[in-house]
C-alpha cells in the first residue's frame, strides 16, 4: 500500500512547486526548473501544547 502511495506521488500526481509537472519527470529532465525551498531555511521554535 505505501509503495504504491509513492508510485501515484511520484509518478502520477502534478505538483505545483513543480509548475504542475510530475516528480519523476523533472529528476529525468536536468533541464527543467522548478521551486526549491531549501533556501527558506526558518528555523521555527518548538510547540508545545
Amino acid at each position: 500500500m505505501t509503495e504504491q502511495a509513492v508510485y501515484i506521488y511520484n509518478n502520477l500526481r502534478t505538483h505545483f512547486s513543480l509548475d504542475l509537472r510530475k516528480p519523476a519527470e523533472v529528476h529525468l529532465n536536468p533541464n527543467i526548473k522548478y521551486k526549491s525551498y531549501l533556501k527558506n531555511n526558518v528555523n521555527l521554535p518548538e510547540l508545545t501544547i
